[in-house]
């Protein structure tokens, strides 16, 4: 009976899909007990009872249909991270922020159109701590014609693996009361596996492949390099740039890039690539912090590795994005309005640091943002009725927005902004990098025609600029995508013209018997009621306290 409703089920939402190229996949999520690191056994995220979960592919103009069930005892949801989403934000997969999430034993279809898009993006779970504990893969959106740029492409996806469960980790810090987060020293999987056993890449020579390189950590920062190649950045975060050669990757929780890397003339040798996993705010511990890991470039099966000589890390060229210029050439934005943001941390006697962008820690609210801006009329455009633990801003359609996020903290953090991309124009220090024992931050400016990414590094104790123009109606959330950080409360939503929202977005009734299902209403204000009345909202978490 219940393959019929699901049969059922699938047909229905099937048929709201027209006649669109159309690439469906399954998923039943649930979790594995599992050794993925060949270190640690404990309950991994799983889709349709395997891992890892495998990569999706698709062309430029397919829709993707993701056909979810909920096989969890909690409630999931499905963030398609990089997607710009146009008008469908209750596809955009954030839990309480634009969806309800998918009850426990229930299912829900997520429609993505991939009209506007071609790159390297990524899917992955956005409720509770799905995300760490392997809820992630690859989405590649390919060009419709392959570019002639290159003869092959290949596919490198990282991963920091803990040690035990995220909720875990979180009750042995509450336990301890300890000022931060226990030092974890994750290791890493590559292409879903141990790092240790994950296969060779294959080059022939004379070849130019195409690699695209994805750093899905949660916590953790991946410099990537092949000595004796020579590397050009054709694209970041799935943004076409202007070829920057490099000597390697420096990516941070949820950023990617595609690199063009030309074979040796011959096959006389084999090489190595190497990759470095490392966070900054966990101690050093030789073979621990940083990890180093390497794997085979083979042109040629027992060929001898080549002798390359080691290079200090501070004098290599990394993807410094700051240096980088977008492909398409557009220039710098002006600024209509600057929003300041400045990252706060604090750790109350519970022993559980939190943080935040302005004064409250980001919390949910009692009804999914997006559904307070569709329901509230012109008070939409009033911060207010969004609650405090939104920290809610709202931009006018046209504008263009400088955000000025100031790092005094001793973290590095990797800000992501959903629903769209945005210039890195500016950075600098901030702060006592030098007293805390952090490097400082050197002042640098972009070109004129700045890259343009989806998550971007801010180092501890500096600012950055960044640029965006609000060309349509959204609801996005902008967070960190460090989970220490997003996870409590280093997030702001913005609510970009939401007399659009009002006009354009139709909200399918699957979505809303999701909420209903949950008990979770779709109108009002954050509490759920009328105009100002914030009457049985749970109280924002202060976290500046200054």
């Amino acid at each position: 009976m219940l393959s019929f409703i699901w049969g059922l089920f699938l047909l229905l939402n099937s048929a709201t899909i027209g006649c669109a190229e159309r690439v469906e996949l399954f998923w039943d999520i649930g979790r594995l007990n599992i050794s993925r690191d060949g270190y640690s056994t404990w309950k991994s995220m799983c889709v349709n009872n395997a891992v890892p979960i495998p990569p999706v592919h698709v062309t430029q103009g397919d829709v993707l249909v993701l056909n979810v069930r909920n096989s969890l005892d909690v409630p999931t949801a499905v963030h398609a991270h990089g997607i710009y989403h146009n008008y469908t934000d209750y596809y955009d997969g954030a839990e309480m922020v634009t969806e309800c999430g998918i009850p426990q034993g229930e299912n829900f279809t997520y429609i993505i159109d991939t009209t506007n898009q071609v790159g390297d993006l990524w899917i992955h779970g956005h409720a509770h701590s799905q995300l760490t504990d392997g809820f992630r893969t690859p989405f590649i959106i390919h060009e419709k014609i392959k570019p002639s740029t290159y003869d092959e492409e290949k596919l490198l996806y990282f991963e920091d693996w803990n040690e035990r469960a995220f909720k875990d980790m979180v009750a042995i810090d509450a336990k301890l009361k300890l000022a931060d987060f226990p030092p974890s020293y994750r290791t890493m999987l590559i292409n879903g596996v141990n790092a240790n056993t994950s296969k060779s890449l294959h080059f022939e020579p004379r070849k130019r492949y195409r690699l695209r390189i994805l750093s899905l950590t949660t916590s953790s920062w991946i410099k990537f390099r092949m000595p004796g190649h020579t590397m050009h950045v054709i694209s970041k975060d799935g943004v076409e740039a202007v070829p920057m050669e490099v000597d390697g990757l420096d990516l941070g929780p949820g950023q990617r890039a595609s690199i063009i890397v030309t074979a040796q003339d011959t096959a006389e040798f084999n090489y190595m690539y190497n990759v470095t996993l490392y966070a900054n705010f966990i101690p050093l511990y030789p073979g621990l912090m940083p990890r180093y890991y390497s794997g085979l470039i083979e042109y040629q099966k027992n060929a001898p590795l080549a002798s390359i000589p080691t290079v200090d890390d501070a004098q290599l060229v990394w993807n410094d994005v700051i240096n980088m210029q977008a492909r398409d050439r557009m220039p710098l934005l002006p600024v209509d309005r600057q929003i300041v943001l400045s990252i706060k941390q604090f750790t109350p006697e519970f022993g559980i640091p939190y943080y935040s962008f302005g004064d409250y820690a980001f919390n949910h609210s009692l009804v999914p943002i997006l559904f307070t801006a569709l329901s509230m009329g012109e008070l939409a455009s009033n911060s207010s009725v969004y609650g405090p633990q939104a920290q809610a801003h709202i931009l006018q359609y046209g504008e263009s927005i400088e955000l000025l996020v100031y790092n005094d903290n001793s973290k590095d953090h990797s800000l992501h902004l959903h629903r769209g991309e945005y210039q890195v124009v500016e950075v600098g220090p901030y702060g006592d990098a030098v007293a805390n024992n952090r490097t400082v931050v050197e002042f640098q400016k972009s070109g004129p025609s700045p890259m343009r990414c989806a998550a971007v590094t801010v180092r501890a104790y500096s600012y950055i600029k960044l640029r965006f123009h609000v060309n349509r109606g959204m609801v996005a959330l902008f967070r960190c995508h460090m989970m220490h950080g997003g996870y409590f409360g280093l997030a702001a939503t913005f609510i970009a013209a939401p007399e659009l929202l009002q006009k354009y977005v139709k909200v399918p009734e699957e979505v809303i018997r999701m909420c209903k299902l949950r008990g979770i209403k779709t109108s009002g204000n954050a509490a759920g009621n009328e105009g100002f009345d914030m009457t049985g909202l749970p109280p924002p978490f202060l976290v500046n306290r200054e």
